[in-house]
């Protein structure tokens, strides 16, 4: 669990391999709970001394991976408002799930949700009009590519525009900036690099992998750690200079006590603040990772968050409400 911890501070870009080791962090807190509760249930207080010190060491990891334990949240103003998350994963239409029976889900949810602000990741762009119609009264914009992030809101929005990482041709996010109450706010919707693995390497994971397997995996997360690193930290420049207090949302395809995460600062996590649990996302082929987020700086401050139970993706939409 320690080791686990300590991705925050290795660059992927030095040791990618190492940036694996965080994925087991939620999971080896649980045994390590398991083993803490079975020492005091036995008595064993002398065998409690390095347990505890691994636990003052890594406190602030388990802050940011379960939700409540640093929670400040308040009550609702005059300016609160919700936003919720969610990677679409291209509404189904390459039938990874159940094809038209899931994009009527997916159709019907989006349309009964009542957020203010809806971002999406993976939506494909030849469904702005029916995300529009969908909605009906909220504005929408994506990414222009044909598959991306895009941006639904009812707010009055003065600006938009798109986020690039230099020397990359795909458009990484979207923005726009909208108007609460007197105050402007600048919602930027984010898709960090995907692993981009295949059924032959999920294959290759559940029955067994030989040395070509091995490579081939190890070479795919290696580039795709070190890409995140970096598309981090261009991400946390671009919020530095915002002139408005920033509302991020979007999948990273990191865990809380990863380099990636942890390289955007001055941010607030609205999960840690105000959700409970480990508010697990992926409910992909590893289960168990909270890899979509909700943060924002300063200005704001949650109020409440929930990871919507619905299986009509390999992520879970996440949502939560603001005071601003």
């Amino acid at each position: 669990m320690f080791l686990s911890g300590l991705c925050k501070f290795i660059n992927p870009e030095v040791l990618p391999f190492y940036a694996l080791i965080g994925l087991v962090f939620p999971f080896a807190l649980f045994t390590f709970a398991i083993g803490l509760v079975l020492r005091v249930s036995r008595g064993y207080w002398k065998g409690l001394v390095w347990p505890l010190i691994i636990l003052a060491c890594s406190f602030l990891n388990i802050q940011k991976t379960v939700g409540g334990l640093a929670s400040d949240a308040g009550i609702f103003s005059e300016n609160s408002f919700s936003a919720t998350s969610f990677n679409v994963r291209r509404m189904d239409e390459y039938n990874w799930m159940e094809g038209d029976i899931t994009r009527k889900d997916l159709w019907k949810w989006l349309g009964e949700n009542d957020s203010e602000i809806l971002c999406l990741q993976e939506f494909p762009s030849k469904m702005k009009d029916k995300l529009s119609k969908t909605l009906g009264s909220y504005s929408v914009f994506t990414s222009g590519q044909i598959s991306g992030t895009a941006i639904a809101t009812s707010l009055k929005v003065i600006d938009t525009g798109k986020w690039f990482v230099s020397g990359e041709e795909t458009t990484r996010g979207v923005f726009v900036d909208v108007i609460i109450g007197s105050d402007t706010l600048r919602v930027l919707n984010v898709h960090l690099q995907s692993v981009g693995l295949g059924s032959d390497d999920y294959d290759a994971v559940r029955d067994g992998t030989d040395s070509e397997d091995r490579k081939r995996l190890i070479s795919r997360l290696s580039r795709a750690y070190s890409l995140r690193a970096k598309q981090a930290r261009e991400l946390n420049e671009n919020i530095s200079i915002s002139p408005y207090d920033v509302l991020l949302a979007g999948d990273f395809n990191d865990t809380p006590v990863s380099y990636a995460v942890n390289a955007i600062k001055n941010m607030h996590d609205a999960f840690t603040v105000a959700g409970l649990g480990l508010g697990a996302t992926y409910i992909g082929d590893l289960q168990g990772l909270r890899i979509d987020y909700l943060m924002y700086t300063d200005g704001l401050s949650a109020v409440d968050f929930t990871t919507c139970n619905i299986k009509l993706s390999d992520h879970r939409p996440i949502t939560a409400k603001f005071n601003f």
